[in-house]
């Protein structure tokens, strides 16, 4: 018989796991895998859990980003070539929309039962995986200091009330980057790395602008705002997927390297990343396989 580890995130999204884990459980028993369901019981669990994951067959992620996060890094850590598949239970699931893979749980389970693995690059900042989005700069504490409770209650709403409490208190962060033979230099309100179409729920990329196996990531600079109505023009720009507006950049880069004396963290798939004021970013090529229809 084929095994199947099941690891996930109990406080994920609005805890949808605990009346759903029977049908997954139904579904891949009746498709001839013996499941194991793992809880993860702290940060970095779901890593320590899939680098112990030979022995099986399938493994299967259900949580948000950061928890596909951890047990992908647990994969490569290892060195592992277990067949990963997503079900995306989290407050925003932007990755898991980039991919295409639906929130629906049987739809999810028809994309790992009778799909075909589908590699994707991840990144690499000083060594620590992340395959969706880094974030330096404004709005970044947002994203791991909401309360879980309140993501699980208001879903990306909740994003959006903590990021208006931040507003007050955003000041540039000065910082020196060099990316595709180029050297930006300044005060920027946000630098963002990503490997992705969507952005915190609200900027869609489209498809033509973005792979998410083409080696490269995307990099989104937004300078200083210089008068009281450019930060709104920046929301609307990035509302509006208008990347290329004035004061900010756009471009696609297979690596970077940042300095900046500031102390601020960095925010990686949606958890607190620290830094020593130097970051060496880059894209690992279809470094992992999910499977998906």
């Amino acid at each position: 018989m084929k095994k199947a580890l099941i690891i996930t995130n109990p406080k994920s999204g609005k805890q949808r796991i605990q009346t759903e884990i029977f049908t997954i459980l139904d579904r891949l028993t009746n498709a001839g895998f013996v499941p194991t369901v793992a809880l993860t019981m702290h940060r970095g669990h779901a890593t320590e859990l899939a680098a112990q994951s030979g022995e099986f067959d399938l493994l299967v992620c259900t949580g948000g980003d950061g928890t596909l996060n951890e047990v992908i890094s647990g994969v490569l850590a290892a060195k592992l070539d277990t067949p990963i598949g997503y079900i995306p239970l989290g407050s925003t699931n932007d990755f898991a929309a980039s991919l295409g893979i639906p929130t629906d749980i049987n739809a999810a389970l028809d994309g790992i039962l009778e799909g075909t693995p589908r590699p994707i690059d991840v990144g690499s900042f000083n060594g620590r995986i992340f395959m969706d989005v880094g974030l330096l700069g404004i709005f970044s504490r947002t994203c791991y200091e909401t309360p879980q409770d309140m993501k699980n209650t208001l879903g990306f709403l909740a994003y959006v009330l903590e990021g208006i409490r931040e507003v007050p208190t955003v000041h540039p962060v000065p910082m020196k980057i060099k990316a595709g033979g180029k050297t930006y230099e300044g005060e920027y309100l946000a630098c963002v790395v990503s490997n992705s179409r969507k952005l915190g729920g609200v900027v869609n990329l489209a498809e033509d602008r973005v792979s998410l196996s083409d080696g490269k990531f995307e990099l989104l600079l937004v300078e200083k705002d210089k008068t009281p109505l450019q930060l709104a023009a920046y929301i609307h720009a990035l509302r509006t997927a208008q990347l290329d507006a004035e004061g900010m950049t756009f471009v696609s880069v297979p690596d970077l390297q940042i300095t900046s004396p500031d102390d601020q963290p960095w925010t990686l798939d949606g958890e607190r990343a620290d830094w020593p004021g130097q970051a060496d970013i880059r894209v690992l090529p279809h470094a992992v396989s999910l499977l998906m229809k």
